[in-house]
C-alpha cells in the first residue's frame, strides 16, 4: 500500500512536459486585412487576447442591406471605450461646472 502511495506521490511531483510557449504576436492592422486574413490570424489566439480582432457590423442609414464593418483588436476597442467614456465625463463636468458657476 505504501508503494502505491509513494508511486502516486512521485508521479504527481514529476514535472510534466511543458507545452511550447506560443510565438509572440505583433499587433495587427485590422483595417488593412481582409476577413479571410482576420479569421486566419484569430485562429491562433484566445478571444480575450489583446490582439484578437473583433468586427462589428453596422447597417448604413437609409438602406436595409448595406453594412459597414468596423474591425479592431480587443485592445483598440478597450481604448476607444475608455476615451469615449472620458470625453463624456469631461463634457458632463464642464456643463455642471458652468451651471453652478453662473450667478
Amino acid at each position: 500500500m505504501t508503494t502505491i502511495a509513494l508511486a502516486l506521490l512521485l508521479s504527481a511531483a514529476a514535472p510534466e512536459a511543458a507545452a511550447p510557449a506560443p510565438a509572440p504576436v505583433s499587433e495587427p492592422d485590422p483595417k488593412a486585412m481582409t476577413q479571410k486574413e482576420i479569421r486566419a490570424f484569430n485562429a491562433s489566439l484566445d478571444r480575450k487576447h489583446p490582439y484578437y480582432i473583433r468586427c462589428v457590423a453596422s447597417t448604413e442609414i437609409g438602406t436595409l442591406s448595406k453594412r459597414t464593418y468596423s474591425c479592431r483588436t480587443n485592445r483598440q476597442w478597450a481604448l476607444a471605450d475608455k476615451t469615449g467614456n472620458q470625453n463624456a465625463r469631461d463634457t458632463v463636468e464642464a456643463m455642471t461646472s458652468k451651471a453652478t458657476n453662473t450667478n
